[in-house]
């Protein structure tokens, strides 16, 4: 058995950690990180994987559901007719793709069933994992003054990736543009990162960079 693992560059952290349990119980996955060596074609890894793989789990996340080459794998999974697991990360039942929104869906919190799941279709006996209370979002940016409605400056200069417990969030070119302007915080995605009006949540910014202004 073979589990395909498609996921935005953005959430390694949770890509790592799912391939990581997942072969714990013994089910190989395929990891465009560690399956795809320097050279490779992508192209053709990601055709000859995707028809090895039994199920396509896909993280769902704001940074994944608008990545062209994540929808080009789902597209890919679907035409093949493979077993299409949705995980939610940040968002909720309605950013599902439509293609797959009739598909049931764990968030994160309950990834726990899926790998149950796949212990029963093994024959293997692992204690049942009871889907766990969703955390409520945080109120507040871990560690700063920035929270839902808060006026930021962002900063003037390109920044470094910030690397946090639950992953990396990336300054990728796109943001460019808007160095040094001023934004409202419209989303919180957890203690570390936020989205902001100024780009319509096109990108995830890092608490770090940014600078709460008093109005």
């Amino acid at each position: 058995m073979k589990i395909f693992i498609s996921h935005s560059s953005k959430d390694k952290w949770a890509a790592r950690r799912i391939s990581e349990d997942i072969e714990g119980l013994g089910v190989a996955t395929f990891l465009d990180e560690k399956d795809i060596k320097t050279g490779v074609s992508i192209d053709t890894s990601i055709k000859q994987h995707l028809a090895e793989c039994d199920d396509f789990l896909i993280i769902l996340s704001p940074a994944s559901i608008r990545s062209e080459w994540v929808l080009i794998e789902l597209g890919g999974a679907m035409a093949l007719g493979k077993n299409v697991i949705p995980i939610l990360l940040y968002v909720g039942a309605n950013d599902i793709p439509q293609a797959i929104n009739l598909r049931l869906a764990r968030d994160i919190n309950d990834v726990g069933q899926y790998y149950f799941e796949l212990s029963e279709k093994l024959g293997k006996a692992i204690p049942s994992k009871k889907p766990s209370p969703k955390k409520k979002a945080p109120r507040r940016a871990k560690g700063s003054h920035i929270t839902i409605g808060s006026v930021v400056r962002i900063p003037e200069e390109k920044q470094d990736d910030y690397f946090y417990d639950e992953g990396t969030t990336d300054w990728v070119d796109g943001m460019n543009k808007f160095q040094g302007a001023i934004s409202k915080v419209t989303k919180l995605l957890s203690h570390e990162r936020v989205e902001l009006d100024i780009d319509s949540g096109e990108f995830v910014w890092a608490c770090k960079w940014l600078v709460p202004i008093n109005i």
